[in-house]
């Protein structure tokens, strides 16, 4: 099953803040390019106001209400949305490519270079995809106090006010290429500078190469810990079978069913790394654990056919920040996919692209998250790759421990993904089976159980399932979803999992 795979990182910015491991992939795109802001920063707030009646002209200048920026620009502007979201902030764009007809339209009504550019002189920076008029909102999509309202051509409107969040806004925007405009608060141009475009047109990405019919099978598993809470040194360890049996022994028994697949998906609950400070998790009480392992145990994965695992949940950061990049690195070196929070990973094998989400519902250390927010986000994440893949999975971190009904939040959330584009969706967290619901004709797995779990050598509830559905495509669109395999397995005490005879 070890195919050659594409995986695109897409960094975006959410309200668990980011984790540095992903990147945009603006490769694809020449800084000259045209791209659309929103598919670049998912997380900024739209009011363009020229594709409107809501501006000082009173008419609709715009035929769409995207946001359009020059490549380069637009990357710029992602880091700057990358660091305002560290301080509980996202961007809200009021203008951004403007064609030059506008422009004279504009100029017409408002004669005065301050605050219109002439356009008898030279294009503006608006019609070069350089310029960008914005302001600040809170997480929750409230404007930020500033000193006055978009287009407001008074001496109100200029730099020299003291306003705090204008020259915070300033601020983040001149340290990333950007040059304000004196008269204006809210605009800001690129440092670098383009040719003027009279219409802007963006490509859309690929979806798939390649025609014709195609199947493609995915599996998915429970929790996975690999290592242990180093507090708990005993025989029998996890760690202890590692340095008897080696990496291919844990997954031995499952090997086969996952190497007939094309991609399996785990929860990688745990750490792969050598750090050695950990989180402070003392709100927990004696409930709270640290579960790591070796960098080198990502080769145990790779032995047991794992493609991909979701990092998402609530031991990801159990060695802090040190801890969770050198699980990344371990994986990465053994090209293992990971994502979860920001991070969002596109699988293809034959052509065929699946996007990867991860989310996590109880907060990095069980210090819970803003719901409204998460769902926000989520829905910006699925939108993202809708038309990026042909398949989207979305993987929960979720519910109660050792419950086997699913909370009314899980059914929401599930269904929430599911309405918005998902064919799948997959949970985490309970450590025993919860039910799967079959909604809208697809799959809500709300608790896979565990798996390969270090973290416990002999669990109270010892019995798992490989979850395992094949989907058909024709000419890159999802045609089919066949009826799920589920294949029941037992845990052994010696961190084994093995099919049930039928």
């Amino acid at each position: 099953m070890f195919n050659r795979f594409l995986v695109i990182l897409i960094t975006l910015t959410f309200i668990f803040g980011p984790t540095n491991q992903a990147r945009a992939d603006t490769s694809i795109n020449k800084s000259t390019d045209f791209v659309d802001i929103q598919q670049i920063i998912p997380s900024v707030k739209l009011d363009m106001k020229y594709a409107t009646t809501d501006n000082f002209t009173h008419k609709k200048l715009y035929a769409s209400s995207k946001a359009l920026l020059r490549n380069g620009t637009a990357i710029k502007l992602k880091k700057v949305a990358d660091e305002v979201e560290k301080k509980g902030f996202r961007l809200k764009i009021w203008d951004a490519y403007r064609d030059s007809k506008a422009q004279f339209q504009m100029w017409d009504l408002v004669p005065d270079s301050r605050y219109v550019a002439n356009p008898y002189k030279g294009y503006s920076n608006h019609s070069r995809g350089s310029a960008v008029d914005l302001s600040l909102v809170d997480l929750e999509g409230n404007e930020i106090e500033m000193p006055t309202g978009f287009d407001n051509f008074t001496a109100a409107a200029a730099r020299a006010n003291e306003n705090a969040n204008a020259k915070y806004l300033e601020t983040i925007m001149v340290k990333y290429g950007f040059k304000p405009l004196a008269t204006e608060w809210w605009h800001f141009d690129d440092t670098d500078i383009y040719e003027p475009a009279d219409t802007a047109t963006v490509t859309p990405p690929p979806v798939l190469q390649g025609n014709g019919k195609k199947e493609i099978k995915v599996s998915a598993i429970g929790d996975v810990t690999l290592g242990q809470d180093d507090r708990f040194q005993y025989n029998g360890s996890f760690n202890q079978y590692y340095k008897l049996s080696g990496a291919g022994y844990f997954f031995s028994g499952v090997k086969k069913i996952l190497s007939e697949d094309d991609l399996t998906i785990a929860n990688l609950e745990g750490t792969l790394t050598n750090a050695t400070e950990k989180a402070d998790k003392s709100s927990q009480g004696d409930q709270a654990f640290f579960f790591k392992g070796s960098p080198s145990y990502s080769a145990i994965l790779k032995d047991g056919c794992i493609e991909a695992v979701d990092l998402a949940n609530n031991h990801c950061m159990d060695y802090l920040e040190k801890g969770f990049k050198e699980t990344v690195t371990a994986l990465d070196n053994t090209e293992i996919i990971s994502f979860g929070y920001d991070k969002v990973a596109i699988y293809e094998k034959d052509g065929i692209k699946i996007g990867l989400i991860g989310v996590n519902t109880l907060g990095k250390l069980e210090e819970g998250v803003n719901l409204i927010s998460l769902k926000f986000d989520l829905v910006n994440k699925i939108h993202l790759l809708n038309d990026q893949t042909s398949l989207i999975i979305v993987s929960f971190h979720w519910g109660t421990e050792n419950k086997s009904t699913p909370t009314s939040e899980q059914r929401e959330l599930g269904r929430l993904a599911i309405d918005q584009g998902a064919a799948l969706v997959l949970g985490h967290h309970p450590h025993v089976i919860q039910p799967i619901e079959e909604y809208q004709g697809k799959s809500i797995v709300y608790s896979l159980g565990n798996f390969v779990f270090g973290g416990n050598s002999n669990p109270r509830y010892k019995t798992t399932e490989i979850y395992s559905q094949t989907f058909s495509f024709e000419n890159g669109k999802l045609v089919g979803i066949a009826i799920p395999l589920i294949i029941p397995c037992k845990l052994s005490t010696s961190f084994r999992p093995e099919p049930l005879p039928n």
